[in-house]
């Protein structure tokens, strides 16, 4: 029974990237081509919200309840409840912004979506502190949920800004900022190490273990004074410059560990199967490069220009959403069994998708640069609009043929039970 409500779980959760990546196709659809009866804004909106909501979230909370809580917690009603409600409240969302924006019921469901991540973490945290998981495990999966939790400033600040038709572009911009790094360097990236330490760090000597959990702590504390890098474009005062170049100090400190950890982790996959190999190397591969993008910001020049480019921003955020989270979580569900390794759609699913990732990361800087040369392309929509495609193909395939996995399992399960009442 669990592992059937897992495998539902992640295999819903492969639907729902699938789902992102095709209204990622639709923007990218609508940017070349006269769609009026689409409201670009709009999509924009449902495409944002649902990745965050109904693939990311769901996925990494699915996990942090059946890997890191053992079974007698893992298997209570509520956790399949609180999940239900998560994914319920992100498919409102889904579905309602399309058509209206920020309106009653996209900001409803948004609401409740915020309130079902609290209860998530009120319940999980109360667990884990009984479950006995390792202390730097236990922080990074408690911090990312606590960065979840406070990360919701931002949606709130920005409904009573709605509410009652404020005009403040700092307040509005601030909001938007402190949300996404609270998010994208908060949660899912505290919660990213703490699945990935739990799977892996069984069989690590009492070296690397140290080595993890001051990685661990410097990667916690970093989050705070970090936020301030966000607050450079306006507040270049001394006071935010000296808390964020004391938290890019920290994000320094914390690569020297995460180079022998990952190491360590990368020697422990060499027996693994390429894909795996390849997967994981990107996804750390990414970390790496936009915790040292992020550092880089303190610099004035530098931060001047990323916060002016909008290429630059986006291609940002999809480094850390799809090279660094996705690309891990599908490495992750690979060896941890949720496709099946003999099956070649589904390797070349995962193989077109990582292509049009790294493609969609090649395109997306390129035109920031070139924006920043004062350069224009006219080739960089096209492109984008196909790689997007090539996006969303490899996620349907990925999708399928986890359902596929999912069905000869249950037929394993079947026929394992008839032969033992047999």
């Amino acid at each position: 029974m669990m592992i059937k409500r897992k495998h539902n779980w992640i295999t819903l959760c492969l639907f729902n990237l699938a789902l992102v990546a095709m209204l990622g196709a639709v923007l990218r659809s609508k940017i070349l081509f006269s769609i009026p009866w689409l409201d670009f804004k709009y999509i924009l909106n449902a495409h944002s919200h649902f990745a965050f909501g109904g693939w990311i979230t769901l996925c990494l909370l699915t996990l942090f309840t059946y890997e890191l809580l053992p079974e007698k917690f893992s298997s209570q009603r509520k956790y399949n409840c609180l999940l239900g409600s998560i994914f319920l409240s992100a498919a409102g969302m889904l579905v309602s912004f399309p058509f209206q924006g920020y309106g009653f019921w996209s900001i409803s469901f948004s609401t409740l979506f915020i309130f079902a991540t609290y209860a998530f973490s009120w319940f999980f945290i109360r667990d884990l502190r009984r479950s006995g998981v390792p202390g730097y495990i236990f922080q990074l999966a408690v911090i990312a949920l606590l960065a979840l939790c406070i990360s919701s400033v931002g949606p709130f600040t920005l409904a009573y800004m709605l509410a009652t038709h404020s005009a403040n572009l700092l307040l509005y911009k601030d909001s938007i900022y402190t949300y996404l790094h609270l998010q994208y360097n908060g949660f899912f990236t505290l919660a990213i190490f703490a699945i990935w330490f739990g799977r892996i760090s069984h069989s690590w000597t009492g070296k690397t273990r140290q080595q993890a959990a001051r990685f661990a702590g410097l990667l916690s504390v970093s989050v705070l004074p970090t936020l301030f890098l966000s607050y450079l474009w306006h507040y270049p005062n001394i006071l935010i410059r000296s808390i964020a170049v004391s938290g890019c100090m920290l994000l320094v400190a914390c690569l020297n560990y995460f180079i022998p950890v990952f190491k360590t982790a990368w020697a422990g996959l060499r027996f693994g199967s390429k894909p795996l190999r390849i997967l994981t190397g990107l996804a750390m591969t990414a970390f790496f490069a936009k915790t040292l993008m992020q550092a880089g910001i303190v610099y004035p020049a530098l931060g001047a220009l990323i916060f002016d480019n909008r290429p630059v921003i986006i291609g940002y955020l999809h480094l850390v959403m799809l090279g660094f989270v996705t690309l891990f979580l599908l490495a992750h569900l690979f060896l941890n069994g949720y496709f099946s390794p003999a099956s070649k759609p589904t390797i070349w699913g995962i193989i077109l998708f990582t292509a049009a990732v790294m493609i969609n990361e090649l395109l997306l800087m390129t035109q920031g640069l070139a924006a920043m040369l004062s350069a224009s392309c006219s080739f960089f929509p096209l492109w984008l609009w196909l790689t997007a495609l090539l996006l969303f193909g490899g996620a349907l395939v990925i999708a399928l043929g986890a359902v596929d996995y999912r069905r000869s399992l249950r037929r394993e399960l079947s026929t394992e039970t008839t032969k033992s009442l047999t």
